[in-house]
């Protein structure tokens, strides 16, 4: 085989790898889209956008810490958004103990720091 065919099965070897990677992380996706659905499901009453901020009950919080939060925050779409709100998101998940990384995003919202415990006199 000449320098052109071995240029060329080399091609094709990396092509294919690069095709099964990519298979891979949208079957991933898939995974994690099927989470948000989950948590949105689970956790309607706490993160529902245009109401109060409700305290995340047992199943809501179990259900935030079984999924992978950071990747459910990187599939919020303009439509979740228009039903859930990523900031109610992102607090329900510190209250179920999943901390999420300061500065990274939750669909559109920036996520900050806690604000710190209020002392009491």
């Amino acid at each position: 085989m000449g320098s052109a065919g071995a240029t060329l099965v080399r091609f094709l070897l990396l092509a294919s790898i690069v095709a099964g990677f990519a298979a891979h992380l949208a079957a991933g996706e898939k995974d994690c889209y099927d989470e948000r659905d989950s948590v949105i499901r689970m956790c309607k009453w706490t993160i529902k956008k245009g109401s109060p901020y409700l305290t995340p009950d047992m199943p809501c919080r179990l259900e935030a810490r079984k999924v992978d939060m950071p990747c459910i925050c990187r599939v919020l779409t303009a439509a979740d958004e228009r039903i859930i709100s990523p900031e109610k998101l992102v607090r329900c998940s510190r209250e179920a103990g999943v901390a999420l990384p300061v500065g990274s995003k939750c669909g559109t919202y920036t996520i900050v720091a806690p604000a710190p415990p209020c002392a009491h006199a």
